[in-house]
């Protein structure tokens, strides 16, 4: 196992784990607590997943990279399109936005958007 990978590995189970005894030692700590476990297990996650995917092998060339930027740059471009839709539908009135849902369209258009392009790009082969 890469040592990066135990590294993070170990982190995410520290970070879990203090945020599942934090509220047993200090009180009104629950909001910080349940951050901690979310960011913990992600950590833990997102480490195990690239070390099952990539065992020893590198994870970045110079061909996935640009794949990578360019798929990343298509949807930034994809969001601006979109909230500027969203501006012009809620300054003309034709549906009431709140910030939250504003926010949370915005976040996972940009996630989910970033990794289709990426997705299809790769299946292409290579970018131009």
């Amino acid at each position: 196992m890469k040592r990066r990978y135990a590294i993070q590995i170990a982190a995410g189970a520290v970070l879990g784990a203090a945020g599942v005894v934090l509220p047993f030692l200090v009180d009104g700590t629950e909001a910080i607590s349940s951050l901690m476990v979310t960011i913990g297990l992600v950590i833990l996650a997102v480490a195990v997943v690239r070390h099952w995917r990539f065992r020893d092998e590198p994870e970045r060339d110079e061909r996935t990279q640009k794949i990578g930027a360019y798929g990343i740059s298509y949807s930034w471009l994809l969001t601006i399109v979109f909230l500027a839709i969203l501006f012009w539908v809620d300054y003309l009135g034709l549906f009431a936005l709140t910030v939250e849902t504003v926010l949370l369209s915005a976040i996972l258009l940009m996630g989910l958007s970033a990794r289709l392009f990426q997705w299809y790009l790769f299946r292409q082969g290579d970018v131009a």
